[in-house]
């Protein structure tokens, strides 16, 4: 076989995983949440503020007599140090927000594998959770397991009271990782597993 074929040959599984590659990044882009919350703050605050001074301009128009606090508020220049200050407070405020807009959210769902790309499916994070959990207690000697999910890992503590811990360890990754796999859980993170004996 000439190198040619050889890397025609290889081909079909480059391009399939350049798809596989594809579909969890979008899926991960998908799940990913908004900045609703902030969204929802900012846009209170900013409507709240417009109407008060729009309340203020109208009464001043038609006569309405301003309050003590709102005639020394409207008697405040560009060079007051109030101003200033306030403007100041504005920018560290908006770069803030420009900063919490431009950084990704933590998605609340996991990506399960799709084969079209078109179709996004997610499990929640505490589902995640239980499933796997409930994996690692199907292993022969495993009393209590506690799954967490990190960015980078997955971190499973098996309770147990058998003395023999490399095969149990290796056991309980096994089965973790068969069950990811049975998901179709799009994800790069490793499965690490933690031993703590019972006493007594």
């Amino acid at each position: 076989m000439s190198i040619v074929e050889d890397i025609l040959a290889a081909s079909p599984a480059a391009s399939v995983r350049t798809e596989r590659r594809t579909l969890r990044r979008n899926a991960v882009r998908a799940l990913r949440p908004g900045r609703t919350p902030a969204g929802v703050v900012v846009s209170a605050t900013v409507a709240t503020s417009a109407w008060t001074v729009l309340a203020v301009i109208i009464g001043g128009l038609f006569g309405a007599p301003a309050g003590p606090r709102m005639g020394h508020l409207l008697s405040i220049t560009l060079g007051d140090p109030l101003v200033r200050g306030v403007a100041s407070a504005m920018v560290v405020v908006g770069a803030l927000l420009v900063a919490l807009a431009l950084t990704p959210g933590r998605p609340r769902l996991v990506a399960v594998e799709s084969t079209d790309p078109q179709l996004v499916i997610g499990l929640t994070r505490s589902g995640l959770r239980r499933t796997l959990a409930g994996a690692a207690r199907g292993v022969e000697g495993v009393e209590a397991a506690r799954v967490r999910i990190h960015p980078r890992r997955i971190e499973v503590t098996v309770v147990t009271r058998a003395h023999g811990t490399g095969e149990l360890l290796r056991a309980v990754g096994t089965a973790v990782g068969d069950r990811l796999a049975g998901l179709g859980v799009q994800s790069r993170q490793d499965v690490v597993v933690r031993l703590r004996r019972t006493r007594g």
